[in-house]
């Protein structure tokens, strides 16, 4: 009986299985960080590119929208800050690893919201 309680074999698979499923969720936690931080940078540069499209009182829309490519863009608007300024706003779904095709949960994502400000080109006429 004392030999059994001294016996190590099979320790190290014991401690693999524990430690496993530990490392396999840090790998997800940080792909899925990756992939907000994506998110988050263009919708950053899809407002950029609206604000630049409002500024000379172009199609801000779809500036924004032809930005984003395959991401669901929630909505995209404009406003005017003062007389001089233009703000736009981007708002998109975040994909998260971990939706549909595991946990059959559809309605779940992460709205993105970025907003760039920039001031109006002068309408200067050339005589």
């Amino acid at each position: 009986m004392k030999l059994w309680w001294n016996n190590e074999k099979g320790s190290q698979s014991i401690e693999l299985i524990g430690a496993l499923p530990l490392f396999l969720l840090m790998i997800i936690i940080v792909w899925q960080c990756a992939m907000v931080a994506s998110a988050a940078l263009s919708a950053k540069a899809a407002a950029m590119e609206g604000a630049r499209a409002a500024m000379v009182e172009g199609d801000y829309d779809r500036a924004a929208r032809n930005m984003l490519g395959s991401y669901e863009v929630t909505s995209v608007s404009s406003s005017s800050v003062g007389s001089d300024y233009v703000q736009v706003s981007v708002t998109l779904n975040a994909p998260l690893l971990m939706s549909d095709k595991l946990f059959n949960t559809s309605g779940l994502s992460l709205p993105i919201t970025s907003k760039v400000t920039v001031r109006k080109e002068s309408k200067e006429e050339d005589e």
